[in-house]
C-alpha cells in the first residue's frame, strides 16, 4: 500500500514538473476524448487554453505521446508529419490541429504543450486525445435468396466521430439510397441481377472507398432445356445423346432423367448406345439445388426404322442418276446440233466446183492443116459451178458463191507433153449457172484462169 502510494506521488511530482497541474490560472481542455477518423480523411483536433498573464515567449504546439521526464516535440519538426500538419490559433484562445491525410500510424495521443520564456512556467495538457483510425468494409448476410430481404452494411472499427453521410456504388456506379445517414443498404425483394460487387464510401471521401465485395444471389434452376446429339432423324442401332442444361445458383447438384414417368438415368447426359423402335418417346431431365427443384420442358425421340431408310437412300440415288442422265443427253444433244450447223456452214463456204468437164479432141477427128499442130496438145476445160440450193436463203449468199475457186487440171494425152512456155499456155472457159438469175459473162479483172495440161 506504502509503495502503491509512493508511486503515485512521484507521477504527481513529475507531471508537476511538465505543468501538467500548473497553477495560477493554466488549463488544456479538448472538445473530445477520442476521435475516430476515416483512413485517408483529414482530422481536426479542437482545443482550449488558458495561461496567467504577463508571461512573454508563450508558444503553443501539439506533441504525441508525451513521456516523463521528456520534453515533447514539436509534430511539424517530426519526420512525416511536416507537411501534413497545420495549427490555428485564434483570439478566443482556441488552438486546432488539422492533420491530413490519417492512416494507421497515426493512431497516438495528442497533446497541447505551452511554453514560455520562463522554464518555470510551462504547460502540458495531459491527458490529450487519443486518435483512432479505421477502415469501411462491406458486411454482407451469409446467405442471400432470391425474393428475401437483403441488408449491406458499411462497418468501421470504431464509430466515426463526425457525422458521415454514407454512399453506396454498385459495380462502380453510384447508388440512389432513400437515407445516406445510414451506413447500410436494404434491398426489399433480392432479385437476380442484385448479384454485383458492392462498396461503400464517407461522401466528400469516395476516393476512400471500401473494397468491393460480391453479393451472391442464390436461386433455384432456371431456364432448364435439353438438347439431343444428333439432332434430325434418328435412325434405329445408332447411338443418341441427351443433354440437360440449366443456370442454377450454387450450380444444380443432381439430374435425373424421366421416360413418360418413369425413371431411366442420372446425370446432365444420358446417352443411348443403340437405339431400337421401343426408345421411342418422351423425355425430360429434373434439376436438383440447394434452393429448388425445376423439371425441363418434354423432347420427343423418334426412332426410323433402318431397312426403310436405305430404300429411301436408293430411291434419291436413282432419282439423281435419271436426272444426271438426262442432262447428259441434252448436252449431247446440243453439241450435236451445234456441229451438224458447224458441218453445213464449212460446206456452204468450201463448195468446189460441181462439174469440171475436159473436152478432149478425138484422134481420129479431122483437123485443119493451120491448126494441127496446136490441137494435138491443147485441151479445153469447161468448168459449171451450180448452186447447191435455189433457196431464197441460199440466194441472199450469192456473193460467196460468185467467188470461183479454179482448180489446177492436167491431161495427159497418149503424147509426152511439151515444156514449151508458149505450149503450156492453155485457156479456160468458165460458165456460171445460179438459179433465178440468167447466166451471163463475168467480165471483170478478177477473173482468173487456170492452166490446164
Amino acid at each position: 500500500m506504502l509503495l502503491v502510494v509512493n508511486v503515485r506521488h512521484l507521477l504527481f511530482l513529475q507531471l508537476t514538473v511538465l505543468g501538467v497541474f500548473g497553477e495560477r490560472g493554466w488549463s488544456v481542455k479538448y472538445k473530445h476524448s477520442n476521435i475516430c477518423a476515416l483512413k485517408g480523411s483529414s482530422v481536426f483536433i479542437h482545443s482550449n487554453y488558458t495561461h496567467p498573464s504577463g508571461l512573454t515567449g508563450v508558444k503553443k504546439f501539439w506533441a504525441k505521446n508525451p513521456s516523463n521526464g521528456v520534453e515533447p516535440t514539436d509534430l511539424t519538426t517530426v519526420p512525416g508529419y511536416t507537411d501534413r500538419v497545420q495549427y490555428s490559433d485564434n483570439e478566443n484562445q482556441t488552438f486546432y490541429l488539422h492533420l491530413q491525410t490519417v492512416n494507421k500510424s497515426d493512431e497516438h495521443m495528442y497533446c497541447v504543450r505551452i511554453t514560455t520564456n520562463e522554464k518555470a512556467e510551462r504547460y502540458l495538457g495531459y491527458p490529450g486525445v487519443m486518435l483512432r483510425v479505421t477502415e469501411l468494409r462491406v458486411v454482407v448476410p451469409e446467405r442471400v435468396s432470391e425474393g428475401n430481404a437483403t441488408l449491406l452494411t458499411c462497418a468501421t472499427t470504431c464509430n466515426l466521430t463526425e457525422k458521415a453521410t454514407f454512399t453506396w456504388f454498385k459495380n462502380g456506379q453510384l447508388l440512389q439510397t432513400n437515407n445516406q445517414n445510414l451506413n447500410t443498404l436494404y434491398i426489399q425483394s433480392t432479385r437476380i441481377d442484385d448479384a454485383a460487387r458492392y462498396c461503400c464510401a464517407v461522401k466528400q471521401y469516395e476516393h476512400c472507398c471500401s473494397p468491393e465485395v460480391f453479393l451472391n444471389v442464390r436461386y433455384p434452376p432456371k431456364n432448364v432445356s435439353v438438347s439431343i446429339s444428333p439432332s434430325g432423324g434418328i435412325v434405329e442401332g445408332s447411338s443418341v445423346t441427351l443433354t440437360c442444361r440449366g443456370d442454377a445458383y450454387p450450380p444444380v447438384q443432381n439430374y435425373t432423367w424421366f421416360k413418360v414417368k418413369a425413371m431411366v438415368g442420372q446425370g446432365s447426359t444420358f446417352t443411348i448406345s443403340k437405339i431400337s423402335p421401343e426408345d421411342s418417346g418422351e423425355y425430360k431431365c429434373k434439376c436438383i439445388n440447394a434452393e429448388g427443384v425445376r423439371y425441363s420442358a418434354v423432347v420427343t425421340l423418334k426412332v426410323v426404322d433402318g431397312l426403310s431408310k436405305c430404300h429411301q437412300a436408293v430411291i434419291g440415288v436413282l432419282i439423281f442418276s435419271a436426272f444426271l442422265s438426262f442432262a447428259v443427253v441434252l448436252v449431247l444433244l446440243w453439241w450435236k446440233k451445234k456441229f451438224c450447223w458447224s458441218e453445213d456452214q464449212t460446206l456452204k463456204q468450201d463448195n468446189i466446183y460441181s462439174n469440171v468437164s475436159v473436152q478432149t479432141p478425138a484422134r481420129n477427128a479431122p483437123q485443119s492443116k493451120t491448126s494441127s499442130h496446136d490441137q494435138d496438145d491443147c485441151q479445153y476445160a469447161i468448168i459449171e459451178h451450180q448452186s447447191a440450193m435455189d433457196s431464197p436463203v441460199e440466194a441472199s449468199s450469192s456473193r460467196y458463191d460468185e467467188e470461183a475457186q479454179y482448180s489446177m487440171v492436167q491431161h495427159c494425152g497418149d503424147e509426152p507433153v511439151k515444156n514449151t512456155q508458149e505450149e503450156d499456155i492453155q485457156y479456160a472457159c468458165v460458165t456460171f449457172n445460179q438459179s433465178n438469175r440468167p447466166a451471163e459473162t463475168v467480165k471483170n479483172d478478177s477473173v482468173i484462169y487456170s492452166t490446164v495440161k
